[in-house]
């Protein structure tokens, strides 16, 4: 166990629980650490350095948070299940509040959350599930009402996934919003100076390359944009990689570039150059992309399962929601964007306006509340609720 600051003052533990840390969990634990600072020592918990899922650098970047890996060098899957709860436990198990952003199905974590409960220890769950995910089994959902009872509170991403919890049985528990957010200087910062001219903007798309995400679809949808565009289609972006590569590879037609996988840093260069970033998958729990597109006003085409259209996407006004299986409706939201300069730039400042709400801002309001429910944060996120609702 490697541990990047062992001294700490005599202050109240907030530990925050990931499997790995990337980019944007460093953002969220600094910000909480930030807001706390001088009431409560915030600490970052990540159970290992790699994973076989996310190809990302270790986390680095810590300056207000004490930053903890207890298995380094290794990769989260790796790990026994024995090994991980034992080792979480001896970390956690005196902290005053363990908010935990590991699935709540793996079986250290269960015993962790249940031996949490009966230390008395505030425990959050942080989750961006939503029940419209995939199909559902009502004995299963009654079954994981039950596992979840142990939590005394929740930090999640949007509408859904607060919905999804109150089917679940949290009740009157408090369901915060904030969970799914990024730091959004941080990534305005690495894509500086990388802005395009109109006619140089090219549609973007950012991830693995999965099932889920539904690339064939979106493949198909931009050659019908070519079809409609003619001479003036502009460039189709994937940027990524995964097991759907070859495939999508011998799929894509004229105007589709791949750059492979790609550092953050370069990321942000390709948003803050993009027209519009197009995200259509079947099945999404959030898409921290659309927070990272919103930071440069960069407006998006999501589907309907997208938990981020929640909160960043508002339809006709900040970009488009489609079915994620129709062809011609990405076609044609892709057409609406790229066709006027001045139009663009009405989505593209609405986008703007709308990115604090993507940013890690609402994290850190989350947890102030549910550690001082009397603070400025928890007004805050209470307030979030009603933005993400009406506006």
């Amino acid at each position: 166990m490697t541990d990047a600051r062992a001294d700490s003052p005599a202050l109240p533990q907030v530990a925050i629980l990931f499997a790995q840390y990337g980019a944007f969990h460093v953002d969220r634990v600094e910000a909480a650490a930030r807001r706390l600072a001088g009431r409560a020592e915030v600490i970052a918990v990540e159970y290992a350095t790699t994973s076989r899922t996310y190809a990302w650098e270790p986390a680095t970047g810590f300056e207000h948070a004490r930053h903890v890996t207890l298995f380094p060098g290794r990769s989260y899957d790796d790990v026994g299940h024995l090994a991980r709860y034992r080792a979480a436990m001896k970390l956690v198990g005196e902290a005053d509040m363990v908010c935990i952003g590991v699935p709540y199905s793996e079986r250290d974590i269960i015993a962790l959350s249940w031996r949490l409960k009966a230390a008395g220890t505030r425990c959050v769950m942080m989750t961006e599930s939503k029940f419209d995910d995939f199909p559902r089994s009502l004995p299963r959902e009654q079954a994981k009402a039950r596992l979840l009872s142990c939590y005394r509170a929740a930090i999640v991403g949007g509408l859904r996934q607060r919905e999804y919890l109150r089917f679940l049985g949290f009740g009157d528990k408090p369901i915060l919003p904030g969970y799914d957010s990024v730091g959004i200087e941080r990534i305005r910062t690495q894509g500086a100076g990388a802005d395009a001219k109109w006619a140089d903007r090219h549609f973007l798309y950012v991830g693995r390359f999965v099932e889920k995400k539904n690339l064939p679809v979106l493949l198909a949808g931009y050659a019908r944009y070519r079809e409609l565009a003619g001479p003036a289609a502009r460039r189709l972006v994937l940027a990524g990689d995964g097991e759907l590569g070859t495939v999508l590879r011998e799929q894509a037609g004229e105007g589709v570039e791949f750059t492979g996988f790609l550092r953050a840093e370069e990321v942000s260069r390709q948003m803050a150059g993009a027209l519009a970033l197009c995200l259509v998958s079947t099945e999404e729990q959030w898409g921290l992309v659309v927070n990272e597109a919103a930071a440069f006003g960069v407006p998006a085409i999501v589907s309907t399962p997208v938990g981020a259209r929640d909160a960043m996407v508002r339809n006709g006004v900040t970009g488009y929601v489609v079915e994620p299986q129709s062809v011609e409706g990405i076609a044609r939201a892709m057409l609406a964007l790229a066709q006027s300069e001045p139009a663009w730039q009405r989505y593209s400042d609405a986008t703007a306006a709308r990115a604090h709400m993507g940013d890690v801002g609402r994290f850190a309001d989350a947890v102030e509340a549910l550690f001082d429910p009397d603070s400025d944060g928890a007004s805050n996120a209470l307030d979030f609720w009603d933005e993400m609702s009406t506006s």
